[in-house]
């Protein structure tokens, strides 16, 4: 249980720093709006799985896509003075498609309370 806790303390640690160096530190201007939702880490904090979204169209996910996978071993690197380990994780980026879904489902609702008042009209 208590290595649990540590694996989350550790994924948030690096949610955090991710955070900070994506938005300070990443030069490239065609990376887009960027927000880092999650992170997990494995057990043996050899990987860091990162959950990440941003705002745009398909294009611009494939183009942020790009270049986080393209700047892993910057983003690596720059991780170093927040993390205090043995050994830095390998980063893997994942689009986070929760908000998408979330969309979906409210426009679904949205589309179903306009029908229900439409035919109480």
């Amino acid at each position: 249980m208590a290595d649990d806790r540590r694996l989350k303390r550790y994924a948030d640690m690096i949610k955090r720093a991710l955070g900070e160096i994506i938005e300070f530190k990443l030069k490239d201007p065609n990376k887009g709006f960027i927000t880092i939702t999650g992170s997990k880490i494995s057990a043996d904090l050899k990987i860091a799985s990162v959950y990440y979204t941003v705002l745009g169209d398909n294009e611009q996910r494939e183009t942020t896509k790009m270049i986080l996978n393209k700047s892993r071993a910057f983003l690596r690197s720059e991780l170093k003075p927040f993390i205090k380990s043995r050994w830095l994780p390998e980063i893997r980026f994942f689009y986070d498609e929760s908000q998408d879904e979330a969309d979906k489902i409210n426009k679904l609702l949205k589309q179903i309370e306009n029908d229900y008042t439409s035919k109480e009209e």
